[in-house]
């Protein structure tokens, strides 16, 4: 089977379990953890940030960041199809009482006046970006635009964090530093599962000031008792020492895919330019429904997402090579050609002239 599901199916290596046994283990919950105590100073220096904090999940560091810059009835600033807004069960709304305000973005970019303008009609304290962007298909926010965004909340005294869950792969993709695409949030969690490939984790970095604060939102949610988390912190350590590099081949098997899937008829990529390792298909002109197509595709041996009605989502990751890159593709145009649906032909109405585009009546002499 060859699963494309989601960069999350990226198993430790090895050297992780190795680590996981041997980690020298403290008392996680008081800082006594040297595994844990490590992995935060160094995701901290790697995001620029002064300090960080070790949380078990992604979602979790989104929902203690705005727990941390927010009181119940404050409004959020986020596009309207990020994470934190589609696959988070709305915990900003249900346990810390926020109200969302979205804006939409096709590509997951959104216009910093549009933002500088929503910000400052509804009071907002908090924007929220996520890079990449998943459901917009692995796209990436640019140094400037991160900028740009963060300086249209802060001019109206907003705080910015960051979902930075594929944080590792725009920074590859676009060549440049992690801590620059930080550099402008008050806050960012770093996810080390997904492409990095560890078991369990994520940092949630900010100044000193806001990381003791996030400490005690993270206790009231229960995420700082997790009184062993030196062991999956202990693979993180070897996930940033042995994974980051790596991130390119997922990238580079994610675009031959692309270009694989867009030579199968009825079959096109929205957004047509791949940039991380994330591709969105559409298969609206196969006549396949997406849902259905997930089906016909786990039967022949190969495991993708339903992103939406017109869309399926596959994503490259550890496990997934060159020829499983090959034989995916082979295996979808099989399914394609042996299912799809010829397109409906509806005849052209009596009286009307395809090749002139006008009714036979319109030649007639109306008489004046």
């Amino acid at each position: 089977m060859i699963d494309l599901r989601s960069d999350l199916l990226s198993v430790p290596t090895d050297e992780m379990w190795e680590a996981m046994r041997a980690a020298e283990l403290g008392w996680a919950t008081v800082g006594e953890d040297p595994s844990g105590n490590a992995l935060c100073e160094r995701v901290a220096a790697l995001l620029g940030k002064d300090a960080g904090l070790w949380v078990p999940t992604c979602g979790m560091g989104n929902l203690v960041a705005m727990l941390t810059f927010c009181v119940p009835g404050d409004r959020v600033v986020v596009e309207a199809a990020s994470h934190v807004m589609t696959s988070e069960a709305m915990g900003m709304e249900e346990i810390a009482g926020l109200a969302p305000r979205s804006l939409w973005a096709s590509d997951g970019r959104m216009d910093p006046a549009a933002v500088s303008a929503l910000v400052k009609e509804e009071g907002a304290a908090l924007l929220v970006l996520e890079n990449t962007h998943t459901r917009a298909g692995g796209t990436t926010l640019s140094v400037p635009l991160t900028q740009a965004l963060a300086a249209a909340a802060k001019k109206h005294r907003a705080r910015v964090h960051l979902d930075g869950a594929r944080l590792v792969n725009a920074s590859v993709a676009l060549g440049v530093p992690l801590a620059d695409l930080a550099a402008p949030a008050n806050s960012v969690v770093f996810s080390l599962n997904k492409g990095l490939s560890a078991p369990i984790g994520a940092v949630l970095a900010g100044s000193e000031q806001v990381v003791e604060r996030a400490r005690l939102m993270l206790q009231r949610l229960g995420g700082a008792s997790v009184h062993r988390a030196g062991i999956a912190a202990a693979a993180g350590l070897v996930a940033l020492d042995t994974m980051v590099d790596r991130i390119a081949d997922d990238h580079r098997r994610a675009h031959e895919l692309g270009r694989l899937l867009t030579s199968i008829p009825g079959v096109a990529l929205q957004p047509d330019v791949v940039e991380t390792n994330i591709v969105l298909a559409d298969v609206t002109e196969t006549g396949i429904e997406p849902a259905k197509l997930v089906d016909l595709l786990e039967d022949a041996g190969v495991r993708v997402l339903e992103r939406d009605t017109s869309r399926i989502r596959l994503v490259t990751h550890r496990l997934i090579g060159d020829e499983e890159i090959e034989r995916a593709a082979a295996i979808i145009a099989a399914t394609v050609e042996r299912h799809a649906v010829p397109p409906l032909e509806v005849p052209e109405p009596e009286g009307y002239n395809a090749e002139l585009d006008r009714w036979d009546w319109e030649d007639e002499d109306d008489g004046e």
